[in-house]
């Protein structure tokens, strides 16, 4: 079965746009398989380490999807659209 990315790109997209969001999906999936092994721990230290890990990744997504949101308005601005109006995918 293919995967279908929540996050669509367009060909017109610059590269640095596109590293981020290749970026973002890429920690999207380790936050997932953070999650997969604070599931499975069982040792308290080991939770722990989970436990930060998944902050961690959590963090940096919301990063990302500043930094996204930012660069996405720049384009739109100067694209000529209204500010405020850009479309964030």
């Amino acid at each position: 079965m293919k995967r279908i990315s929540p996050i669509r790109s367009s060909r017109a997209e610059a590269p640095a746009l596109l590293e981020l969001k290749t970026s973002l999906q890429e920690t999207q999936n380790a936050l997932s398989h953070a999650y997969t092994a604070f599931d499975y721990a069982s040792d308290p230290e080991l939770t722990e380490a989970c436990i930060y890990e998944i902050q961690s990744l959590q963090a940096r997504i919301n990063y990302l999807v500043r930094q996204i949101k930012e660069m996405e308005m720049c384009a739109a601005t100067a694209v000529g659209a209204p500010a405020g109006r850009a479309r964030w995918i």
